[in-house]
């Protein structure tokens, strides 16, 4: 399953610049939770950690969204990748969130993207990438 979606993200990349339903959707306070939703600012080693973020259709039509989150250690290699999808009536906004749990310390890229689904690869909303340290 995780080749498929590493392969849909590679083929989503090559399409990247496809207007399709980019800035459907508006993304922000991206944020590292725990399960009670209080931020964690020095994460460790085999926790939990929540990745969410808020995600706010602003079209004029129900959209649809797959978000996907994936996490590149310091040697440029895919460690994680998962994702959720749902969908959004006009106007509404929504914390969604993927759980994570660093087997090892180091630094970390996280990247999120937003799509109409995982078939299509349609970007929604601009990719975010953030770094995170695990100690």
């Amino acid at each position: 399953m995780k080749f498929l979606l590493i392969l849909f993200f590679s083929l989503g990349m090559i399409g990247i610049n496809s207007v399709y339903g980019y800035g459907e959707i508006s993304t922000s306070n991206f944020q590292i939770v725990n399960s009670l939703g209080e931020n964690i600012y020095s994460p460790v080693v085999d926790q939990q950690l929540n990745l969410q973020t808020s995600l706010q259709n602003v079209s004029q039509k129900n959209v649809d969204w797959a978000y996907v989150v994936q996490i590149i250690d310091s040697n440029g290699a895919v460690s994680d990748l998962n994702y959720a999808t749902g969908s959004l009536v006009t106007n509404q906004t929504l914390t969604t969130a993927l759980s994570w749990t660093p087997h090892t310390s180091g630094t970390y890229k996280i990247q999120v993207f937003v799509w109409d689904n995982l078939r299509d690869i349609n970007p929604l909303a601009p990719m975010s990438t953030f770094t995170i340290t695990v100690t």
